[in-house]
């Protein structure tokens, strides 16, 4: 007697290659939702993290007449002297990123030695009332009360 190929092996094979695929499927469509969601909160935190070191910055060389605010060729600049020295970090931004540079305060503005501290769309820097210095960037906005007034 010949024995037949039964049908019921090839709709075992079918069904299992279908969930196969349906599994593969779901493991792409989740890896590519958590690796979006990681680079939301990176971003989030990298927006975070420019304001809190320009608030640290400017807390840390707040001392009378350290911190000063004035226009340069490439927009606002935030100047923070280091003492007596005659040296300054300067603040401001360069083709669409946030740069610092230390050097003396009487030297040109550098960006091509300047360190990129990150990209932002926003710099804008108010002096308000009682000493109060307006720090706005992508991330957000900080008030930073000078402790030397002004």
């Amino acid at each position: 007697m010949k024995q037949g190929r039964s049908g019921l092996g090839y709709y075992t094979i079918g069904i299992s290659a279908l969930f196969l695929a349906g599994f593969l499927m779901l493991v792409l469509i989740g890896a590519g939702a958590y690796r979006n969601t990681v680079e939301s909160q990176n971003g989030n935190a990298d927006a975070r993290a420019l304001v809190s070191y320009l608030s640290t910055c400017v807390k840390a060389g707040d001392s009378e007449g350290a911190v000063t605010v004035r226009d340069s060729e490439y927009g606002p600049l935030l100047e923070i002297a280091a003492g007596q020295s005659g040296y300054a970090r300067r603040i401001y931004v360069h083709e669409g990123a946030l740069v610092e540079d230390f050097a003396r305060a009487s030297r040109p503005l550098s960006p091509e030695n300047a360190q990129i501290l990150g990209k932002t769309a926003v710099w804008q820097i108010t002096e308000r009332e009682n000493g109060l210095l307006e720090v706005k960037t992508d991330g957000g906005s900080v008030l930073i009360r000078l402790r030397s007034g002004r």
